[in-house]
């Protein structure tokens, strides 16, 4: 961030067209006045976790759930612990940064508790929740699953399964939570490389917090700096979105891959889904990338969060579907249905549905009361799986391509 943007004023807007500066809370600048410190911040996004950008940053590791903070690891106490009702696991370490030295500290800092928790089984994690909580009998179980939604919850023993497998393989969202951001943050994904063994997301997230009149804070968040995960080396993804490769140091074999290029960029959202499609529908996750990859010769790029979105871009600032896969292994077309009734073409969604229900020899269910969006169903009645849809991969792309033809803006 410039000295300018950082000098600049901020207002508020009343009702009647009034203007109210707001002042920009430095915390801990003046340490004489009681000014809040880093535990303020710890404190702020433990009891609000909402405040976190979690859907532009993992989307999948959503809703959040305060568990706990200073958790006691063998590298210290972490500042932060989250967790899914999936499982997901999402590290915090907050810090007041004065000083490029500072930002160094809190990188390697909690790359260090990540590392020290890999490895770790479930009952460590729930020991190390109730020695923070005071708690000799909570559940970790409990706590995550009550956010959940309906039809979405885990049951305790796959709970259980699924932190096991991220704390096994080191997989983790880690967040960099600061009070101000300047330049140079990203040489700090260079310390990424010294923990190749983990797969860890990791995100630093900005909350710049103002003070109007009165005494109410308004906390604004920002994402400056997040990476994406690859085999080697390490994907940025800087404010403006723009993707930057920071290949690794040459290894023992002297090259990267064997085509010499980096393999491709992934996120924890996408590992995550795969892991729990994995479950439902064993095999399937080749299959399933293969025809993805097809995909996007003809514009269908895959976005994952809780699920995974066929997603196409009409025109440069309108997102559409070719429908969505959840994590139980059914497809989900009526999302296309609607795109295409909002680009005004309601018969290439129709045409699409009514294709993809022949090729599985089953049927278009549509609602009388338009409040739900036609569902496609198999043989067996239930929603149509990707099973059976990727049996006529070829057929479902050229649907789809004939959907992108006609519902395309002229």
């Amino acid at each position: 961030m410039s000295n300018s943007s950082r000098n600049c004023q901020v207002l508020t807007v009343t009702p009647n067209n009034g203007i109210l500066p707001l002042n920009r809370v430095e915390l801990g600048r003046h340490e004489a006045s009681g000014d809040r410190r880093e535990s303020f911040l710890q404190d702020l996004v433990h009891q609000h976790p909402g405040l976190l950008p979690m859907q532009e940053i993992e989307p999948a590791f959503t809703p959040l759930v305060s568990i706990c903070t200073e958790l006691p690891t063998e590298a210290g106490f972490l500042d932060n612990l989250w967790m899914t009702p999936s499982g997901g696991i999402v590290l915090g370490e907050c810090k007041l940064v004065r000083n490029t030295q500072a930002r160094r500290e809190v990188v390697v800092q909690a790359l260090d508790y990540a590392r020290s928790m890999q490895g770790w089984h479930f009952d460590d994690l729930q020991n190390a929740v109730r020695k923070a909580q005071k708690q000799p009998d909570l559940s970790l179980w409990h706590m995550a699953s009550a956010a959940a939604s309906d039809g979405d919850s885990l049951s305790e023993p796959d709970f259980s399964d699924a932190v096991e497998r991220r704390l096994r393989d080191g997989r983790f969202v880690v967040l960099m939570i600061l009070d101000g951001v300047q330049e140079g943050l990203e040489a700090l994904t260079s310390y990424l490389q010294l923990h190749a063994g983990l797969h860890v997301s990791l995100a630093v997230v900005e909350l710049s917090i103002w003070q109007g009149q009165g005494q109410d804070l308004i906390v604004v968040p920002r994402i400056p700096l997040r990476t994406l995960l690859v085999e080697r080396g390490i994907v940025t993804i800087d404010a403006a979105g723009s993707p930057h490769i920071n290949p690794p140091s040459v290894g023992v074999s002297g090259k990267i891959t064997p085509s010499g290029t980096l393999p491709k960029p992934y996120t924890n959202s996408q590992a995550d889904f795969y892991e729990r499609l994995e479950l439902k529908v064993v095999g399937i996750k080749p299959t399933l990338q293969a025809f993805l990859d097809d995909l996007e010769a003809i514009g269908i790029v895959g976005e994952y969060g809780r699920s995974l979105i066929l997603r196409w871009h009409p025109t440069g600032d309108v997102a559409a579907s070719a429908g969505y896969v959840d994590a139980y292994g059914a497809v989900w077309l009526g999302d296309a249905y609607l795109s295409a009734v909002k680009l005004g073409h309601e018969q290439a969604g129709n045409d699409y549905l009514e294709t993809l229900a022949q090729i599985v020899g089953g049927t278009v269910q549509h609602y009388e009361s338009g409040t739900s969006s036609p569902r496609v169903k198999g043989r067996n009645g239930q929603t149509v799986n990707i099973t059976e849809l990727l049996k006529h991969a070829s057929v479902w792309k050229a649907a789809i391509q004939r959907l992108l033809t006609a519902a395309k803006p002229s």
